[in-house]
């Protein structure tokens, strides 16, 4: 019973690296694309960080739904540029991956400012600014805060940005072949009312 556990674990094992071989091979390849990539584990890995900041309180729902939409809407731009055998071109891997480093950011920030962390022994320390009852300075905490959502909103407007430039960076590349067809097509207009005129004026 014992062996033919072990026979079978052993099968499995060799079928999945066979499998995974096979899957990674196919990914490799393909017309100047990049192999396999973790963008799809990036987008799953986010979506999970946003989820459990709300678990824990660190962030609110409507917080949660532009994180949400944030990362979805890298997800479309990553399906947008993925070549009909799946892989990435070289230049578009290495943007999508700044950009999903920026939503990570941005991730992090927003969750790490509102979760709590126990204090620790050395919780009163060099950054302990004392007020009038003893207890932390509320203004020095105040000033904290502000600089932390000063960052936030730097972060958040960099992602915009980036992803503006490349919204406008795809429209042109989708109008520079549509103008140079109405540019053939108002040449081509120009020479047939140039042979109109020829033949008026030979007449």
């Amino acid at each position: 019973m014992v062996k033919r556990s072990l026979s079978g674990a052993v099968f499995g094992w060799a079928a999945f690296w066979c499998i995974s071989s096979a899957a990674f091979a196919q990914n490799s390849t393909g017309s100047g694309g990049v192999g396999a990539d973790d963008l799809n584990t990036r987008i799953h890995r986010q979506l999970q960080r946003i989820e459990r900041g709300v678990r824990i309180g660190a962030i609110t729902a409507d917080q949660a739904n532009r994180l949400k939409a944030s990362v979805l809407s890298l997800q479309g731009q990553v399906a947008a540029k993925r070549q009909p055998d799946g892989t990435l071109k070289k230049e578009d891997l290495t943007l999508m991956e700044n950009l999903f480093n920026q939503n990570s950011n941005m991730i992090h920030s927003a969750i790490g400012s509102g979760e709590h962390k126990a204090d620790g022994s050395a919780a009163v320390g060099p950054a302990w600014t004392p007020g009038k009852d003893g207890a932390q300075d509320p203004q020095s905490l105040l000033k904290e805060m502000k600089i932390e959502n000063r960052r936030e909103l730097r972060q958040e407007r960099q992602a915009i940005e980036q992803k503006l430039e490349q919204q406008q960076l795809d429209y042109e590349h989708q109008m520079i072949p549509e103008l140079a067809n109405q540019r053939k097509g108002i040449l081509n207009g120009k020479q047939q009312l140039k042979d109109i005129r020829k033949e008026q004026n030979a007449n």
